[in-house]
């Protein structure tokens, strides 16, 4: 019979090492599976936004088959369907949507300005307020009365205005939002705690965007974020000073909630030629780096998730302290990668999801042998595709899995 509590320290230090620099048994396999149970069990994406428990049941089905993984994790990232309906959500398209997206569609951001250029001063005034009477009713079609408050009325009648009749039908959408998002993580929880039964560590810990994605995805959108690095620098900085601050305190709170010792950051626009290397100096790496080292003072382990292509920005994310931050790559010079951060990082990912899903059998194992071949030498490195999987052969993933574990080996 499985020792379920042994495999799992044992999964558990495989990673640890690896993640403070060590050289641990086998380099340690974080797949990360994204959607392919869900695909693999017959599901569409839009029903697994509906129907969690099934979908969960997917998940945990996958991790009870394939044991290769010394991680595991239900969440696919992608938040209850019913919970958007109910917000009437602007910033976003999912599988199934009102709008009639596919069913098997990805899960879609839709970025747009929803702070324009001339509002910086009533941004800096009164952050809050701006939320509440601007960013909430233009993102979340629920909240679009906020735009018409007249918080002077709302200060002398706050009862008369917070009882109307009017706003009966909003509450009842809001009670309905947050009760399908409470149920659909209460199941998430429990199917996660039968993987750690089954004994697999979990590294997992939110998603978040730094200081200066914040700002470009959030309120102003790439197209107006671009010409304010020009036209409102000064205003840029001001405002990267309030999201630095806030994107610790979130990754924080996370972190006491839940436990997680990890906490995740996605880079959306920092990858190379993007942003020049200097506003990429002088605007994304310092308030990354202070998000990073505000972390690891609470003993957490960021993990830094880039996105596209990383060669030219490698030199910045050497300034931090030794083995203290996992850094996950898409695409990078892994040689490069391996030189510039081995000695300073736990390095992740770089295998190419374009081979699981398009290659062969034999493609992926000679591709993952290189890779290892590259990545393990010394440890400090957990190994997983550039991205989470969607759909792919079957024989495929088995490919994959097996090469892992055949090459893996110190």
């Amino acid at each position: 019979m499985t020792d379920y509590k042994k495999l799992y320290q044992e999964r558990k230090t495989r990673v640890e090492t690896a993640v403070a620099g060590g050289q641990p048994d086998r380099v340690p396999n974080v797949l990360l599976v994204g959607t392919y149970p869900i695909h693999k069990a017959g599901m569409t994406m839009a029903e697994s936004m509906v129907d969690h428990e099934k979908a969960c049941q997917a998940m945990l089905s996958f991790y009870e088959t394939h044991s290769c993984t010394d991680t595991a994790s239900i969440s696919n990232f992608m938040p209850a369907a019913k919970t958007l309906e109910n917000l009437d959500v602007k910033t976003a398209r999912w599988p199934g949507d009102p709008k009639g997206l596919d069913v098997n569609n990805t899960y879609q951001f839709i970025e747009f300005p929803t702070l324009e250029a001339e509002e910086y001063e009533e941004f800096f005034r009164d952050p809050a307020g701006f939320w509440i009477s601007k960013h909430l009713p233009r993102t979340i079609g629920l909240f679009e009365p906020l735009a018409k408050m007249d918080f002077y009325e709302l200060i002398l009648g706050a009862q008369r205005f917070l009882t109307d009749p009017s706003a009966i039908p909003v509450y009842q959408r809001l009670l309905a939002a947050a009760e399908e998002n409470q149920r659909m993580n209460q199941i998430i929880g429990r199917y996660d705690q039968k993987l750690k039964d089954l004994g697999y560590y979990s590294i997992m810990g939110g998603g978040s965007a730094t200081a200066f994605d914040m700002l470009g995805d959030t309120l102003r959108g790439t197209f107006g974020m671009m010409p304010d690095l020009i036209e409102e620098r000064d205003n840029v900085k001001r405002a990267l000073e309030i999201f630095v601050k806030l994107h610790l305190k979130d990754s924080l709170e996370f972190c006491r909630a839940t436990g997680s010792r990890y906490a995740w950051v996605m880079l959306h626009k920092g990858f190379d030629n993007f942003i020049s290397d200097a506003d990429y100096r002088e605007l994304y790496w310092p308030y990354l780096q202070q998000w990073i080292l505000g972390l690891i003072e609470h003993d957490i382990t960021p993990v830094v998730y880039t996105e596209g292509a990383y060669n030219t920005r490698l030199k910045y994310l050497k300034d931090v302290p030794e083995h203290k931050v996992i850094y996950h790559f898409e695409e990078v010079d892994l040689k490069l990668a391996k030189k510039e951060l081995g000695d300073t990082a736990c390095l992740m990912g770089g295998f190419p999801v374009y081979t699981v899903r398009y290659g062969t059998p034999e493609q992926i194992e000679e591709q993952v042998k290189e890779l290892l071949d590259i990545m393990a030498p010394g440890g400090g490195y957990l190994f997983t595709t550039g991205y989470s999987l969607e759909d792919c052969p079957e024989e495929n993933m088995e490919a994959l899995l097996q090469a892992v574990e055949k090459y893996g080996k110190y």
